[in-house]
């Protein structure tokens, strides 16, 4: 077996390493005030440049924030670059099947949190079904004035109140990152005929099935309607309506 020769890292990658080493011990936490640049370069022998370089993508990809002239913080999770989010799925060789079967992983947690560990909070469960059906309406609206734009928006906001449930930043800033790469064959599954006068009607039968109270028809629901929605894209000619 032949084995490609092992490269040496750089030394600013040697400086993330132990930087993100130094924030994963939990010495450093969200809000903390970071080592300075003379401190860090002193623990690691090496010269500032490569650790003002460090330091800068850090702070690009929102792990550490300038406070000038406090110093440098350690960020939370709800600081994290979306930009870097969005090249992390960009570069991942992802198709548009991939993606929406990681959509729907967010929504189910979604209908999770409405149908099971909350199950108890009806004016949560309340709240959230009122937000659906009004998408609902704005999509029966949309249609009756021939408005495509105003109904693909009307469907990504309703799947975005279910995934918003689970009150999870990074969910909320993945779907919107999801809906970049999206958005324009969702438009295109929504230009079949057929589909966009049954839209509606398919993702009332999702609100239908929460209002029950069944988490496992709910489930089920939801899978059929991606799939439906993956068919009208790779398979225009060939997808059924499947709720």
């Amino acid at each position: 077996m032949k084995y490609e020769p092992i490269k040496q890292k750089t030394v600013v990658a040697q400086v993330m390493e132990q930087i993100k080493d130094l924030i994963a011990s939990g010495k450093y936490k969200p809000g903390d005030k970071f080592l300075t640049e003379f401190e860090l370069a002193e623990m690691f022998g090496l010269g500032r440049s490569s650790i003002r370089e460090a330091i800068k993508i850090f702070q690009h990809l929102g792990v550490l924030e300038s406070k000038v002239p406090k110093g440098t913080y350690v960020c939370d999770s709800s600081n994290i670059s979306k930009e870097a989010l969005t090249w992390a799925i960009l570069l991942g060789n992802n198709d548009f099947y991939d993606l929406m079967e990681f959509r729907l992983v967010m929504e189910q947690q979604g209908l999770w949190y409405l149908l099971v560990f909350r199950s108890d909070d009806t004016e949560f469960k309340q709240g959230v079904i009122d937000q659906l059906q009004e998408e609902v309406n704005q999509m029966y609206q949309a249609i009756e004035l021939n408005d495509h734009e105003a109904q693909v928006q009307a469907d990504y906001r309703f799947h975005q109140h279910l995934i918003s449930a689970c009150n999870n930043d990074l969910f909320n800033s993945i779907y919107v990152t999801l809906n970049v790469f999206l958005k324009e064959e969702i438009k295109n599954a929504e230009e079949n005929d057929e589909y966009i006068v049954k839209s509606p009607e398919r993702h009332q039968y999702l609100i239908d099935t929460i209002v029950e109270g069944d988490y496992q028809k709910a489930t089920d629901a939801y899978r059929s309607h991606i799939h439906n929605v993956q068919e009208v894209f790779i398979h225009p000619s060939e997808a059924t309506d499947n709720t």
